[in-house]
């Protein structure tokens, strides 16, 4: 045997060494899964029954802003649930309820596959309906389509991509139509269900740290404090800084 043949048993054997243990990855992740569903759902309602979690946790993510249209923020006050669950590893649903004045009382889930392509984790999804907040009707993409079809005015236009960069238009995503969707679709998901979902109570409690921070500042200076517009500056789209989820 040549040594070029012999190489190539070798890489054979670590091909399937790494098979083996993405097969152990799986195993171990669904037990994670199966050991703490009870201790989420337990989590889930606590969590229900204190005013803005959500939109707290939420909007403490920085990939999450990034990855949505500002515009979105105040929307998410409405956000009473978010809740992850998996079938099995490869196959989980994310679920918002809305529930205030903004966006209109609803309970949205979405379904999502993760296939492996080229040694690549790829996720797809089902378009799912979803009402749009009355103020964002005008920048629904759907809804200029059907208005309009084919024929968009340049005020249509601008309006279709604005829309397509709202977090209402990721219900509609698919992973299946680049380009024509709503951008990084499967990011959204991944930092849903495998950051913000499983780490909601610290990004809820950073934020409320950081906001006692700015009041034990501020107030030293014997100056009254405005929490209520921290946003209003955020107009201008922020850099976009990846962070790697499991």
């Amino acid at each position: 045997m040549s040594d070029e043949e012999a190489l190539q048993k070798q890489f054979e054997k670590l091909a399937e060494c790494e098979t083996a243990m993405a097969k152990v990855d799986k195993e171990v992740e669904q037990f994670r899964i199966d050991k703490s569903a009870a201790l989420f759902n337990q989590r889930r309602d606590i969590v229900r029954e204190m005013p803005k979690f959500w939109y707290i946790a939420l909007a403490e993510h920085e990939d999450f802003v990034d990855l949505i249209a500002m515009e979105d923020l105040k929307f998410l006050e409405d956000v009473k649930d978010i809740y992850v669950d998996y079938q099995d590893v490869d196959h989980f649903t994310i679920t918002f309820e809305f529930d205030g004045e903004l966006v209109p009382k609803q309970t949205v889930t979405k379904k999502f596959t993760v296939t492996t392509e080229d040694g690549e984790d790829k996720i797809t999804s089902e378009a799912v309906a979803i009402e749009w907040p009355e103020e964002l009707k005008e920048i629904n993409p759907k809804l200029i389509k059907e208005a309009k079809g084919a024929d968009l005015s340049k005020e249509d236009k601008a309006n279709y991509r604005t829309g397509m960069r709202s977090l209402f238009a990721w219900f509609d995503w698919t992973g299946e139509k680049p380009g024509k969707e709503f951008r990084e679709g499967d990011e959204l998901a991944r930092v849903l269900a495998n950051d913000i979902y499983v780490n909601a109570v610290k990004y809820y409690t950073v934020a409320l740290q950081d906001d006692g921070e700015d009041v034990e500042v501020d107030s030293s200076e014997g100056e009254e404090l405005d929490l209520e517009d921290d946003d209003d500056d955020d107009d201008d789209e922020q850099p976009k800084k990846k962070q790697k989820t499991e």
